[in-house]
């Protein structure tokens, strides 16, 4: 009885998502290339605080934040384009974060809900690509993280703040040596959304043959369309 509850309460909840208020609104559409960052805290000032979450037991990794150390030691070892802005400080709920990574990097909002759940179901715990890949977006390793990974494993914010940046990196042209490796379906440019997100999970613009990024690219799509994230059984998951 308590556990229905609960799923009544969360679906409740998700019906607020339905009409996010104005301000939010304004800024769910992906910005146009070479925009922003916006720094953390402005991002933060325009999460809407809805208190909805379909995994509570996120609750630890979402209220982590990494220190400076951590934060240096991941630098010195990334060469992604945007490192200096990622820094994950951010504490809510996961769809608050998932808000803040998307209003930080100017990703359509809903996009980057959707990817999340084609990605980890929104479960921080998730582990795949046999052990290498971490969280709610699976940043895998040794691409995007080294040794432990720790930065990923353990802070939803860090972990969703960088998705929103390499995302935001290739969107913005800035992965010019996809143009210098085979396995291309296309030239790499800017201003492709979509080629973007499939870079992140083929390590290839529009390609390798051998691994079609249309599939993936079409499950992120139909969860959007579909907003999974508001249905019962996507939030019975997260309730045990």
């Amino acid at each position: 009885m308590k556990r229905c509850r609960l799923i009544c309460l969360a679906i409740a909840l998700a019906g607020l998502l339905a009409a996010p208020g104005a301000v939010q609104a304004k800024y769910q559409k992906t910005k146009p290339v070479g925009w922003g960052p916006r720094t953390s805290k402005a991002a933060a000032k325009l999460v809407n605080r809805n208190h909805y979450e379909p995994r509570p037991m996120n609750y630890r990794d979402n209220h982590r934040v990494p220190g400076k150390k951590l934060l240096r030691a991941w630098r010195k070892r990334s060469d992604m384009p945007y490192k200096q802005f990622v820094d994950g400080r951010f504490k809510g709920t996961t769809d608050e974060i998932i808000q803040w990574a998307s209003l930080k990097w100017g990703i359509d909002t809903d996009t980057m809900r959707a990817a999340a759940v084609v990605e980890s179901w929104w479960d921080m715990d998730v582990r795949g690509d046999n052990g290498d890949s971490f969280g709610l977006y699976q940043i895998r390793r040794p691409y995007h993280c080294r040794g432990k990974c720790k930065i990923v494993r353990y802070f939803t914010a860090f972990n969703a703040d960088y998705y929103g940046a390499i995302i935001r990196s290739y969107y913005d042209g800035t992965q010019t040596w996809l143009n210098t490796v085979t396995g291309n379906g296309k030239k790499y440019r800017a201003g492709d959304l979509q080629g973007s997100m499939g870079a992140w999970y083929s390590g290839r613009w529009w390609g390798p043959p051998d691994r079609p990024v249309e599939p993936y690219l079409e499950a992120i799509a139909q969860r959007k369309a579909d907003k999974t994230w508001r249905h019962a059984d996507f939030i019975a998951y997260g309730l045990g």
